[in-house]
């Protein structure tokens, strides 16, 4: 495990690459004012007056925990071990551990969700079975067991649609949607895509015409066995995405 010291270094050099910006007021008018806790550097911010240290404004500022057991819990997420194994390794309590991954993975979600995709970016959708089956307190009749709902699912019938989008080479946004109306569609595009996107595909459901003449929309359409076209046209690396959620 490495020292505090290095581990500083680190989240110095990712955070500050390319200076040091006041995480309260935005200004890059910094100067660096003397150390925190002896490690950690400390800066005056002469926009707004205010000190800040390499830790202000990130998932673990005003833990007591030392960074190099952050470093190493995150280090041991990559590997999707469980969190009893997390704490044994890192030699943390259960709670702590899981306390830990919690704000690690919220922190990564948001970053996620404000990151906008760009070139070509595949969309689609896929339905997964959540919530419960019955109980009493449910203002609806229990469904009975091994029979699937009728029609196309919703959050409302428990079978809530995950909207997949792949930038090419990039990022991968799987979004829960209540439904998959034409609004629905329209929302989530114009959230998480750049508006200079090169082209955006999709397959042939009816939602996904709302984006006919809007950034380049070309679909496949898979009801008559076209699952690629050409010119690279074809939707298959958002749907292999989707093999986490189907046995």
């Amino acid at each position: 495990m490495p020292s505090e010291e290095e581990c500083a270094i680190v989240l110095r050099d990712v955070r500050w690459r390319w200076g040091a910006v006041c995480p309260r007021c935005g200004s890059r008018s910094v100067i660096r004012h003397g150390r925190h806790l002896r490690v950690y550097q400390r800066y005056l911010c002469k926009g707004c007056g205010r000190h800040f240290n390499d830790r202000t404004g990130a998932q673990f500022e005003g833990s007591k925990l030392p960074l190099r057991v952050w470093f190493s819990v995150a280090f041991l997420m990559q590997y999707k071990i469980s969190v009893k194994e997390m704490a044994k390794t890192a030699k943390i309590s259960y709670p702590t551990a899981f306390n830990m991954a919690g704000t690690l993975r919220r922190g990564l979600c948001l970053s996620h969700l404000q990151e906008r995709l760009k070139g070509i970016v595949e969309l689609d959708d896929v339905y997964v079975t959540a919530g419960l089956k019955g109980k009493r307190c449910l203002k609806r009749p229990p469904r009975v067991r091994s029979l699937k709902v009728r029609g196309r699912g919703a959050y409302k019938t428990d079978k809530p649609a995950i909207m997949g989008m792949v930038e090419r080479g990039g990022t991968v946004k799987l979004i829960p949607s209540a439904n998959m109306t034409e609004q629905a569609v329209l929302r989530r595009v114009m959230r998480s895509i750049r508006e200079d996107v090169e082209a955006i595909y999709t397959d042939e459901y009816p939602a996904y015409h709302i984006l006919d003449g809007f950034r380049n929309h070309q679909t496949v359409n898979h009801s008559i066995g076209e699952y690629a076209r050409d010119g690279g046209i074809h939707i298959n690396t958002v749907e292999a995405e989707f093999s986490v959620f189907r046995p």
